[in-house]
């Protein structure tokens, strides 16, 4: 069962502030992998646009797939990629819409997918044996 207190709607409605900043570092983290450097006004802007749409138009995403969608979409996209309203709704509808149909016909997500390679290379990291080299 998936852990509701990650997702959108319930940041929204029980911990804004943490949906807030977590939105803010995603959009600093898309303008710095574009090589961008916009003005601190601009993100803040972004910021409460992204907050808005997310808790009205992807609520059940949980923080963590909205940064795979955004991740996914800016890498897939033929450049000149820009951050802006329009292009992160596409990125996050496109995700959302073929999860949808994978879904449908029974398909494993991409993101589920990424979720259990993480959490297994994790363990697998966390069962290693340290050794000391030299003294």
């Amino acid at each position: 069962m998936k852990n509701k207190t990650n997702q959108v709607w319930y940041l929204y409605a029980n911990d804004i502030k943490r949906l807030k900043t977590e939105c803010y570092e995603l959009v600093q983290k898309l303008y710095l992998q574009l090589g961008q450097s916009p003005e601190p006004e601009i993100v803040i802007m972004m910021t409460k646009s992204l907050v808005e749409d997310l808790s009205t138009q992807y609520p059940s995403m949980e923080m963590e797939e909205v940064e795979f969608a955004l991740n996914k979409g800016l890498r897939e996209t033929e450049p000149p990629v820009f951050i802006n309203v329009p292009t992160y709704n596409k990125f996050l509808r496109d995700y959302r819409n073929k999860k949808a149909l994978k879904k449908q016909t029974n398909q494993i997500d991409q993101y589920e997918n990424y979720k259990k390679r993480v959490e297994t290379m994790g363990n697998a990291l966390n069962k290693r044996e340290i050794k000391k080299i030299g003294k």
